[in-house]
């Protein structure tokens, strides 16, 4: 533990002190006087020593002013404090020096930037050895929120938050081993952090969605397939018909036996008999070639269509995500133009020197008066300025956000783009895949066209001129039957073919059933998604709960909000100091602002190991001060027209 106390410190030509030293012991004081004397640029000083910058951590020119705000050639800057450090006396100085020089030829000097002189201890320092020095006894943006009650609050609120949060020591092990309910994310998140899990999830349940969304135009192709075999027939009917045929062929070739017994024309019957089941067989084989012929090609058309619906919900998917982003920019640039509107009509805004004189009397007000009202206009306009800023970080709609928004947007229109190449590719591979099987079909023909057809046909035809010339004129009858036995061969045969067919519609119906058993995996596995995901969201939560428990504990008076629960069940950090339930930022008095600044010092103190001097500003205003764990030198408005140290 790093304990700092300020014996003394002397201000030479620093602001509006001319001279000036604090004496203090090493022990707690309070300095008292009207508003303008210099209170605050004790606070400066020490400040401006360590860093070269104000209480509010911006860079600061102490260089005195003349009348006419114009700095006061040949006065140098000095602030030299005597601290003791851990028991051991250390001496800093800080002098800001003019720099004159002539350019050769001339006897008029010019002055050029000042420069800076350290000493530590009466010996002169570089720069950089004396940022190490205050880096070993605890480094500026530490020993900024330890000496100056306000700066904590003062900081954005995001680098509030990170301090906080690694004060905590919590880990997301800690919560998932203390909590029995979480026992299984840590399965879950297989050696992953938590942000990156809940990416890789995102990414599965996305890839999940767009393959259950393209299953059900899958499946309708398959049917579809299926349905053009049917046509309204079934295996059962065309095996009803495969009989019936069969037993009509032979029943008319019974018959026909008895006209043809003994009949010169036998053995041409005969071979017309055979040639007929031969054309019957010829037909077919060639329907069961050409289903086989083109099966693949159809498969191939199924799956690019396939293909090209998952793509089409790809992007429609995209596309309203664009739709989402535009209107999210559009919003928060209108909401971003009406604040910096706001800003710039508040930062042009200037004190009304109207306010010094008196409404009855007309007479100007005490100068105290004035500075009052004025510090008062000030402060009133920086806190605006403040929320202002603040609105607009909360709304996410800083340049650093819409930036993102308008990178996610591109990145979203460059998916499109590519999506639209591919469905474009895609639709293109399909139209050609389709020309293809419909050149197929067209090429293989019907079987009449065949010259198997012709071939055979051709031999029917001599065989039954042969028969023709061997009987001559004979009846009608015989003749008509062996017409009816060749159609129904014909028919017997389509039938046999259609028959293979179906054998085509048990792989569409597997195929359908593998694809509804995909389905109800693919849910499944979205279902398990979406649990690791309430998993990790209830995880979330919880770490919230026990981080703002672990926070809070450590201070007495202040309470911490670092997260807000939407109605949605997402979470957005936030960063605000409460007390009593009201809000450090808004409503709460200056006295109570002001303990809650002293509070957040000592639970600092502790959880950094070092306790600085601490300049409590308005001191006044507070009824009664909280303990503090260091000395305390307190800075209050009175009547006095002097500075007044009360050690």
């Amino acid at each position: 533990m790093t304990q700092i106390l300020i014996n003394r410190v002397s201000y030479k030509n620093f602001k509006g002190f001319k001279n000036f030293t604090l004496d203090l012991n090493g022990k707690p004081a309070v300095v008292s006087a009207r508003n303008g004397f210099g209170k605050t640029s004790l606070s400066d000083g020490l400040q401006w020593l360590f860093f070269g910058k104000d209480t509010q951590g911006s860079k600061l020119n102490p260089k005195p002013l003349d009348a006419n705000n114009n700095e006061q050639i040949g006065l140098e800057p000095e602030v030299e404090a005597e601290l003791i450090i851990d028991g051991k006396t250390v001496t800093l100085k800080r002098i800001q020096k003019e720099s004159w020089s002539s350019k050769r030829g001339e006897v008029e000097k010019t002055r050029g930037s000042d420069t800076t002189k350290y000493f530590i201890d009466t010996v002169p320092t570089k720069e950089k050895d004396w940022k190490a020095y205050l880096e070993e006894i605890g480094g500026e943006s530490k020993l900024q929120m330890l000496s100056n009650a306000s700066f904590f609050m003062q900081m954005n609120w995001k680098e509030r938050r990170s301090i906080l949060i690694s004060m905590s020591g919590l880990t997301d092990e800690d919560v998932i081993q203390n909590d029995p309910e979480l026992a299984e994310l840590a399965t879950i998140l297989d050696g992953h952090s938590v942000d990156e899990m809940k990416k890789i999830l995102a990414g599965q349940k996305k890839e999940v969605k767009a393959n259950i969304e393209g299953i059900p135009a899958r499946i309708q192709e398959n049917t579809d397939a299926i349905n053009n075999i049917k046509n309204d027939k079934t295996p059962e009917k065309v095996q009803e018909a495969i009989a019936f045929f069969s037993k009509e062929i032979e029943d008319k070739e019974k018959k026909l036996s008895s006209f043809v017994a003994g009949d010169p024309t036998l053995d041409h019957r005969q071979e017309l008999s055979q040639l007929q089941i031969k054309l019957a067989e010829a037909n077919n084989q060639f329907l069961t070639s050409s289903n086989l012929a083109t099966q693949s090609l159809q498969e191939d058309v199924n799956a690019q269509q396939a293909k090209v619906n998952n793509i089409r919900a790809a992007k429609q998917e995209l596309e309203s995500n664009e739709y989402r982003l535009q209107r999210a920019i559009q919003e928060k640039n209108e909401f971003r133009a009406a604040k910096l509107a706001e800003y710039k009509a508040l930062n042009e805004k200037t004190f009304d020197d109207h306010q010094t004189t008196c409404p009855t009397c007309n007479q100007d007000l005490p100068l105290d008066q004035v500075e009052e009202l004025r510090n008062k206009f000030n402060k009133d306009k920086a806190e605006k300025i403040e929320e202002n800023k603040a609105a607009v970080e909360a709304q996410k709609a800083t340049k650093q956000d819409m930036a993102s928004l308008d990178k996610e947007l591109q990145q979203v229109r460059t998916e499109i783009n590519r999506l639209t190449g591919e469905f474009s590719a895609a639709n293109q591979q399909l139209d050609l895949i389709n020309n293809d099987l419909n050149f197929q079909r067209t090429k293989i023909g019907s079987f009449e066209q065949s010259d198997q057809y012709r071939e055979i046909n051709q031999q029917i035809n001599q065989c039954q001129q042969k028969i023709k010339d061997a009987t001559g004129d004979k009846g009608g009858e015989e003749q008509a039957l062996l017409q009816a036995i060749a159609e129904d061969k014909n028919n017997l045969a389509v039938m046999q073919a259609t028959l293979k067919e179906f054998d085509l519609i048990k792989q569409f119906e597997d195929r359908i059933n593998e694809l509804k058993n995909k389905d109800q995996e693919l849910k499944q596995q979205n279902q398990d998604i979406e649990r690791k995901l309430w998993m990790i969201d209830e995880f979330t939560r919880r770490k919230v709960k026990k981080l703002e428990e672990s926070i809070n504990d450590k201070f007495e008076m202040v309470k911490f909000k670092l997260f807000n629960i939407l109605k949605n069940g997402a979470i957005d950090e936030v960063c605000e100091a409460t007390y009593k339930g009201v809000e450090y930022s808004s409503g709460l008095n200056n006295g109570a602002r002001i303990n809650c600044d002293l509070d957040i010092i000592n639970t600092l103190s502790r959880e950094f190991g070092i306790h600085l001097p601490v300049f409590v500003d308005n001191a006044e205003s507070v009824n009664q001060l909280i303990d503090v764990d260091t000395q305390m030198i307190e800075l209050q408005v009175t009547e006095d027209e002097q500075l007044k140290v009360e050690v």
